[in-house]
């Protein structure tokens, strides 16, 4: 069977494609493919479903690797607010996240802002 170009599997394999290319220290490639699968996914499942949050948590990943801590921020709030939405602030995606965020404090040495996402 050949699967539509916005198929929801189509999206999972381009996130698949790009985490190993963020492994790989590929990260235009993997961010190339993470918009690919946000495409997808914002056509098919909408602005605020908790897959999107995960593909903008993916795409700040790769945004922090490259330095660019003020876009990997925007992106990491961009997923904070919908698992907020969506999951409640007990979901351990909403600790990750923050966890995420005081990382990028951390290397941009705003520690006491790291340290307040983490209390």
């Amino acid at each position: 069977k050949i699967l539509k170009n916005n198929h929801p599997s189509i999206a999972k394999t381009y996130n698949n494609i790009a985490s190993v290319y963020s492994d790989q220290g590929k990260y235009d490639d993997a961010l190339s493919m993470y918009n690919k699968s946000l495409k997808i996914k914002l056509t098919q499942l909408g602005d605020n479903h908790p897959s999107i949050a995960d593909t903008y948590n993916n795409i700040a990943s790769v945004y922090d690797n490259q330095g660019k801590y003020d876009d990997a921020l925007s992106m990491y709030n961009k997923s904070l607010k919908i698992d907020l939405t969506q999951l409640g602030d007990n979901h351990p995606s909403i600790a990750t996240t923050f966890r995420n965020i005081a990382s990028v404090y951390k290397d941009q040495g705003k520690y006491d802002d790291a340290l307040s996402m983490l209390l």
